[in-house]
């Protein structure tokens, strides 16, 4: 049908907002549980929480597009790589939301807790770089075509985020050495660094992702 073409383009870039805007949702949900765990704020780590089921929604309606794209319009090429790759994105960015429900759940499981301050500084840290990587390797997919050389750059960022991650444990135990009764604050943050760690790790699949749709290569980035 000569409406065909048209009506592919259509729906892969109907696809490809859809993705950017649940990316949109992602990065504020996590932006939201660093200002939680800054502020050790319980009334939004109860948002952040309540609020993923909408964030597994849009995961669930994504898809389903995705799949109606690719049985009704059978696409073929670029097109396809950049429907079959969404699909992918679509599920590492919702489970990049989890994380930051994940952390919300750790601060309200501890809520009674005073972390040291030191210590949070470092998680912040790591969540403000992997939040970062997130948000760039989503951009790196909002330009036209797929940005291969940003997504590449993005994934180069991960050994930063590991680097950060073993100073924070080392701090760790350095603290609960000296001082025993911070143990329990000591194991919370770790949980949620290691979150935060995990947000990292799954920038850099979106960022091979992205790679694929601008040169129809597999990299391995991370």
């Amino acid at each position: 049908m000569a409406e065909s073409p048209l009506l592919v383009e259509k729906k892969r870039d109907a696809l490809r907002q859809g993705l950017l805007a649940l990316g949109e949702q992602v990065e504020v949900a996590l932006r939201q549980s660093l200002d939680a765990l800054r502020g050790h704020d319980l009334d939004l780590a109860r948002r952040i929480v309540d609020g993923d089921q909408a964030i597994n929604l849009r995961r669930r309606v994504l898809e389903q597009e995705a799949l109606l794209a690719l049985a009704a319009y059978q696409p073929a090429g670029a097109d396809l790589r950049m429907v079959g790759a969404a699909m992918d994105m679509v599920a590492e960015a919702e489970r990049i939301g989890d994380y930051a429900a994940d952390v919300a759940r750790i601060l309200l499981l501890n809520a009674d807790q005073v972390f040291p301050a030191p210590l949070t500084t470092l998680v912040t840290e790591i969540g403000e770089a992997a939040v970062a990587m997130f948000r760039d390797a989503m951009a790196a997919y909002g330009r036209n075509g797929g940005d291969a050389a940003m997504a590449r750059a993005v994934a180069i960022r991960d050994d930063q985020v590991d680097a950060l991650q073993r100073e924070l444990i080392a701090a760790i135990v350095a603290s609960i050495r000296s001082e025993p009764e911070v143990a329990a604050c000591g194991v919370a943050l770790s949980w949620m660094a290691h979150n935060y760690e995990r947000v990292a790790d799954r920038a850099t699949n979106i960022a091979e992702r992205v790679v694929y749709i601008a040169t129809g290569q597999i990299p391995e980035l991370n």
